[in-house]
């Protein structure tokens, strides 16, 4: 429970409050004029204007408005063909089928293109089960719907309008958060007194602060760029956001050579004062980083003089950890081109924030190929194979809409949208996602229902629950980046009040039970659906996505050790680490879909435990061997490094052509580690991960 809301109180730091009060505003202005018009229909447009809103992607105000503009056109017409269709199951369960099919198709496009297929499909079943028992009934309700939509787009677009980089600019913020929380945590696990932990304790901090932050900064990336092509005229800003993020992603580097190092050399380093001031040096490090996160107006004298003050105390750190620290522990001496990288970038940030001239010019991004439509186009004609994963999802969507419609329809279950609903909203493309995302929607479900149910007793006039739904619709906006549960709480909350405006004759716990009741039903059929309708293959695709992982590492490796020897690599050194990465967090969360589906009987996933930490520190001895100066191209040790590094990368990975030189071993040979000490350290950490990797493929191999 103290992980979870640390965790949650981490999420809240990140919550656009208010925009999520603006969107709050939209969603339920309808609401409160349903009631003082008397027109329960006004909360259909309600629910349209709450899901334009939801499925608003940010970014340029032209990308937004399109998006919204397509969920509502799509959500017209699915809501009139649904409700039109209502009568005839003969005709309904065939559109339910292709509607809801191609909504979960969307998530070839992209997340926000994924949300949007999914409330499409929501939309539709719910839809289906509208009063209307004519043709001008279907249209009136589409009309509304329309004019939800619309609504949404006029208040964001016009009215309450965003700066086009504010998105851009809080993505940037929120890596330099990042990387605050994991000079926070490296702090806190050398205490300097005695280490916090084993390895297991080391691996299981940086790892998840590692993913985070490279799951950050790439979002960041793509939303700069997304800016960008919409606003061209604004290249200097875009050139500024880049620098700022590149500096980010190089601190990141060298966090995780610091924490590699500190793991390594944690006995020697503690006590003595030595340990003591690396905690401090990284805390100093974090309240740094906090301070370019919390910059909000480069013209603000205070806000500049508070980010001279806390790089002015990094400083002293950093002096009082090269004076009496090195004194007691000479091999520190390997830490400080780490920390100097750390101060190096923090002062050229602050350069690059309130110096106009302080930060260099990036060169611009070529230009896409292609529009965004013919891109999107192609996705989805590619995806229309029963081979691809996304192509089977959709189907499986489509299925499980159709199955719980028809249960719906054919058992006149009261209120039995909210069964289909469910179903579509957690329906996941693996089914440990299903089965996890089932479990927090009941519980969030029922504690809402419980709540919209006391809130309905204490509530007595329309109005009061039209005003109720205002700081609802916040707390549901605000709550879905922190935790599904939460976000569930209040989304069931919000729905319940806003289903009596349209119903007042049924009492509110009668709805909440409902809603609960046919949540739960919808959870158990997503899981149904989701365990019998092609079930993911997740061990073939774990060991398909370690044996990428190595691959990448391998060629990582390889090009890093050439790039050392003074050979001039061409190879890109940062985009291969980063793809190492990223191909090391794919295969980590197929490892982790394994361990949290219940249905899986093999619970022997050490050897894949074991690979993955193996990757991990390869990339940090990596990070260490980067910020190492290079060899000289006619030095006698070069070319051993560089036939050290094919060693080192086909014992990471296998390659059809052997290495010249077979070292047995992978030792480090003693005369390049006589040549280079500086590089003997960070080859050996590398070495032990490539001796180890090697080892769990012939133990796999023999068994």
């Amino acid at each position: 429970m103290t992980t979870l809301l640390s965790r949650w109180r981490n999420s809240a730091r990140n919550v656009l409050w208010l925009d999520a009060l603006q969107a709050a505003a939209i969603s339920a202005a309808p609401v409160i004029l349903a009631v003082l018009a008397h027109e329960p229909r006004l909360g259909w447009t309600a629910i349209a204007a709450f899901w334009a809103c939801f499925g608003d992607p940010g970014g340029p105000l032209r990308q937004r408005a399109g998006s919204m503009l397509a969920l509502g056109l799509i959500g017209a017409l699915f809501c009139f063909l649904a409700s039109a269709s209502a009568g005839h199951l003969w005709l309904l369960l065939p559109l339910t089928f292709v509607c809801c099919t191609f909504g979960g198709l969307l998530r070839v496009l992209g997340p926000a293109a994924a949300i949007v297929g999914t409330l499409l499909s929501a939309g539709f079943v719910v839809a289906a089960e509208l009063p209307a028992p004519t043709l001008a009934a279907s249209l009136s309700y589409t009309l509304f719907f329309v004019a939800g939509a619309l609504w949404a787009i006029l208040m964001t677009a016009l009215v309450w309008r965003r700066r086009p980089w504010k998105d851009a600019t809080h993505a940037v913020a929120h890596c330099y958060r990042g990387l605050a929380d994991f000079g926070d945590a490296l702090a806190r696990m050398y205490s300097g007194l005695a280490p916090a932990g084993g390895p297991q304790a080391w691996s299981a901090v940086t790892r998840a602060q590692r993913s985070a932050l490279r799951a950050a900064l790439e979002a960041a990336r793509g939303r700069i760029r997304e800016v960008q092509d919409a606003r061209p005229s604004r290249r200097a800003r875009a050139q500024q956001l880049f620098y700022l993020l590149d500096n980010a992603e190089d601190s990141f580097i060298a966090l995780v050579a610091a924490a590699d190092l500190l793991e390594s050399n944690a006995p020697r380093w503690l006590g003595r004062g030595a340990g003591a001031n690396l905690s401090h040096t990284f805390h100093r490090y974090a309240s740094v980083a906090n301070a370019i996160a919390s910059t909000s107006d480069v013209t603000d004298a205070k806000q500049a003089e508070c980010l001279r003050e806390r790089l002015a105390h990094f400083g002293a750190g950093l002096h009082e950890l090269r004076g009496a620290a090195m004194a007691y522990a000479p091999d520190l001496a390997t830490m400080v081109p780490v920390l100097d990288r750390l101060q190096q970038n923090a002062q050229s940030v602050m350069q690059a924030l309130f110096d106009r001239d302080g930060a260099p010019d990036v060169p611009a991004l070529a230009a896409r190929a292609d529009s965004p439509a013919r891109a999107a186009w192609r996705s989805l004609r590619q995806n229309l194979r029963f081979e691809s994963d996304a192509f089977r999802h959709a189907l499986r969507v489509g299925i499980g809409a159709t199955i719980a419609v028809a249960l719906s329809k054919t058992f006149a279950v009261n209120h039995g949208y909210w069964m289909s609903l469910t179903l579509v909203f957690i329906l996941q493309p693996y089914f440990a996602t299903t089965w996890q995302r089932t479990v927090e929607r009941v519980i969030g479900s029922v504690a809402g229902a419980i709540g919209a149910s006391l809130l309905g007793l204490l509530l007595t006039t329309p109005l009061s629950v039209a005003l109720a739904v205002l700081p609802i619709a916040l707390g549901t906006f605000a709550a879905r980046t922190i935790h599904y549960a939460l976000f569930t709480f209040f989304l069931t909350s919000q729905f319940v009040l806003v289903s009596h405006i349209q119903q007042p004759d049924i009492y509110e716990p009668m709805l909440a039970a409902l809603r609960a009741f046919n949540s739960v039903l919808g959870g158990v059929l997503a899981l149904l659906v989701g365990f019998l309708v092609w079930p993911e293959k997740e061990p073939r695709q774990l060991a398909g996505a370690l044996s990428r992982a190595l691959d990448r590492h391998a060629a990582y490796t390889l090009a890093l050790t050439r790039d050392k020897s003074g050979a001039g690599a061409a190879e890109d050194i940062v985009g291969l680490r980063r793809l190492a990465c990223l191909s090391a967090d794919n295969a980590e969360a197929s490892l982790q879909r394994l361990q949290q589906n219940p249905v899986h009987r093999d619970r022997n996933v050490d050897t894949a435990v074991n690979l993955l930490a193996a990757m991990r520190r390869v990339t940090a001895a990596g990070t260490v061997l980067e910020i190492q100066p290079a060899l000289a191209p006619d030095s006698a040790a070069a070319p051993m490094l560089r036939d050290y590094g094919q060693a080192l990368a086909h014992a990471l990975h296998p390659q059809d052509a052997p290495p010249a030189t077979d070292i047995r071993q992978l030792a480090v040979p003693a005369a390049l580690a006589a040549a280079a000490p500086t590089l003997a350290g960070p080859l050996d950490r590398i070495a032990q991960q490539a001796r180890q990797v090697r080892q769990l493929r012939e133990r796999v191999q023999q068994a």
